[in-house]
């Protein structure tokens, strides 16, 4: 059963403690155990309305233009999809995270990013605070990834790390107090971008392209979850999880209460000719529409 679900702003200091706990949670923050007989949590998170259009990039203000070609739309634009919906409502790359859980089952996640074809992938990667964050680079040219800890409008450096062809390398989380937003970015290519939120706990989920998740092996009791995506606001809702049992819990984004910066909402192409004298390389990879 769950209880009903609000936004972060207006949920109060709960849903904050909690949050605050994710961002500043530690390995000693969290006890693994024997789960026996442990429950699960089953849902869908949708969105309702139409999301906004792809953030569009020219390929132009970036180096390696035929290589990272192979992902563009065959005009000379590598479009960043930032919201993944399906016809039905389906929304995709929402962290669904359990939150205060101080007792579970083994904590063995360890995040990653890939970087192939001029794309950081997955888009929504959650992290692990005081936990090793690891990188490959699958591309043949170099990158430089930035990662940054976020808290409302402001951003801090928390890393920079260049990449070399075929690469793997590993940096160290480290959030600022009371932060959970995490972010990365390729500070040579700057369509390249992830997001990620900080993790207390393994009770986690990143909803499918279809918008369900699911998450297992929790030990009996009531809980406080929370969906997060990075240009929406903060949802969360009780449930109570019984042994062996499954608790259903399902999230109803609108996109009519995106949250994006107006210099970051494009409705239209910056650039339409400026490649016009150059014969492009059809994408080998990826043809991308809108």
């Amino acid at each position: 059963m769950a209880h009903q679900g609000t936004v972060i702003r207006g949920v109060g200091l709960l849903v904050l403690a909690a949050l605050t706990w994710i961002g500043s949670g530690t390995a000693q923050s969290y006890e693994e155990i024997t789960v026996g007989s442990g429950g699960k949590i089953t849902g869908k998170v949708a969105m309702s309305g139409t999301p906004p259009p792809s953030r569009i990039f020219h390929l132009v203000f970036s180096p390696n233009l035929d290589f990272c070609g192979r992902i563009s739309d065959g005009k000379g634009n590598r479009l960043l999809k930032e919201f993944r919906v399906t016809p039905d409502g389906g929304f995709a790359d929402v962290v669904v995270a359990v939150v205060g859980v101080g007792r579970g089952k083994k904590f063995d996640y360890t995040p990653r990013i890939e970087l192939e074809n001029c794309r950081i992938g997955p888009f929504i990667t959650p992290v692990r605070n005081h936990h090793r964050f690891e990188i490959e680079n699958k591309d043949k040219i170099v990158h430089d990834i930035q990662g940054y800890t976020l808290e409302d409008p402001y951003t801090f450096a928390m890393f920079n790390k260049p990449m070399l062809p075929e690469s793997r390398a590993e940096k160290p989380i480290r959030m600022r107090k009371g932060h959970y937003i995490f972010r990365t970015q390729c500070g040579v290519h700057d369509f390249m971008q992830s997001w990620g939120m900080a993790v207390g706990n393994p009770y986690f989920a990143v909803s499918r392209a279809d918008g369900t998740y699911e998450i297992p092996d929790l030990p009996p009791g009531e809980y406080d979850v929370i969906a997060w995506h990075p240009h929406m606001a903060v949802q969360a809702q009780r449930v109570v999880v019984s042994e062996n049992g499954s608790a259903r819990l399902d999230f109803q984004f609108d996109a009519a209460q995106v949250d994006i910066p107006l210099h970051d909402l494009q409705t239209a192409y910056r650039l339409e000719t400026a490649l016009g004298v150059r014969t492009l390389p059809v994408p080998s990879v990826e043809l991308q529409t809108p």
